[in-house]
């Protein structure tokens, strides 16, 4: 399976600041929960939705068949 990019860059933007959030609103605030284990599993989506960023590939648009990533064109 090669993984080939099907995130734009608005869309990565918006999901490393998503995922900044996430890890704040986790362990470090009260906001939604103080059970820990639900802190940690705040942690860890927030994790996989900053790497998932990251690389440009996004499993659920990749079932779905989706793709906000526009390729780059040469219009010289």
């Amino acid at each position: 399976m090669k993984l080939q990019r099907n995130m734009g860059s608005l869309d990565q933007g918006f999901r490393i600041l998503m995922g900044i959030a996430l890890i704040y609103i986790g362990p470090f605030s009260d906001i939604i929960t103080n059970d820990t284990l639900s802190s940690i599993l705040l942690v860890s989506v927030a994790t996989m939705i900053i790497i998932s960023s990251l690389i440009g590939w996004c499993p659920f648009y990749y079932l779905a068949g989706l793709s906000s990533y526009r390729a780059k064109s040469d219009n010289s």
